[in-house]
């Protein structure tokens, strides 16, 4: 198992998690996508893989404000950036550019559709192209009123049919939305990458999720227990950040031991 840290595209953190014994770094698809070729070649040698990269598009995917000519040109800068710096993995987590709105006048079933739709004809080709792998992530309902489990996931996944296309679990969607981590050894063959985190912070905080640390009272072996069952191989922790100088060290001492499963 590889233990990784979302860090957007903090540079100074990038060279931190070497240090702090992380195997790679999750970065940012749109922020990578406006870098100029120069910075590009400053992240490639930043001397620690940036090996997936999340917030894959801000541009709506289904409904009326869908413009294809436009989320073309973005993913075709996206992907090949991304691809550039040796990043495999994309999460299409993006609430924002695939939920539900009453504008559109669809249906939850019609939503999913035009997902699937837009994944099959718009990223797929990409993916193809670039042979990187494009990861569904389910959010909670709060953010996102049609993908918001992992079983929901996969059945778009099954509808795009493509082995470029395949699913994360979040474990603290999967804690908001009651979806069992006990199931996620069920998933191999679509299960791809995870994101981590405490997902119960103490209200004081004013944080969804915040890194894992000793004795915090979330148990990480219910999460990585399943996922190593059914072969995921990457996990990187997302959650909000306090003082990475102390955050990333921590969680690190918790999740090492999953390193040799």
């Amino acid at each position: 198992m590889k233990i990784g840290v979302c860090v957007g595209t903090r540079y100074n953190d990038m060279l931190k998690a070497k240090e702090f014994g992380y195997d790679y770094v999750e970065s940012h698809c749109q922020e990578i996508a406006a870098m100029s070729d120069e910075e590009l070649e400053k992240y490639r040698n930043c001397g620690i893989p940036i090996f997936a990269a999340c917030c894959f598009i801000g541009m709506r995917v289904v409904g009326k404000g869908k413009n294809r000519q436009a989320i073309n040109e973005y993913l075709e800068r996206m992907f090949r950036k991304t691809h550039y710096l040796g990043i495999e993995y994309l999460v299409f987590g993006s609430s924002g550019a695939r939920k539900m709105i009453p504008e559109d006048g669809l249906t939850v079933e019609e939503t999913r559709e035009q997902i699937a739709e837009f994944l099959k004809n718009d990223v797929v080709p990409y993916c193809e192209k670039y042979n990187m792998t494009v990861v569904i992530e389910p959010l909670r309902t709060e953010e996102c009123n049609v993908i918001s489990t992992v079983p929901q996931a996969i059945e778009i996944a099954k509808k795009v049919d493509s082995r470029y296309i395949r699913v994360l679990a979040d474990v603290k969607h999967m804690v908001c939305e009651n979806d069992p981590f006990d199931a996620l050894e069920g998933y191999a063959e679509y299960l791809k990458h995870g994101h981590t985190s405490n997902p119960y912070p103490p209200a004081e905080l004013g944080k969804k999720r915040i890194y894992p640390k000793e004795n915090d009272g979330f148990n990480q072996d219910d999460f990585f227990l399943p996922m190593i069952k059914a072969g995921v191989e990457h996990i990187s922790i997302e959650a909000d950040l306090i003082d990475f100088d102390t955050d990333a060290p921590g969680a690190m001492k918790v999740l090492e031991k999953y390193k040799s499963m």
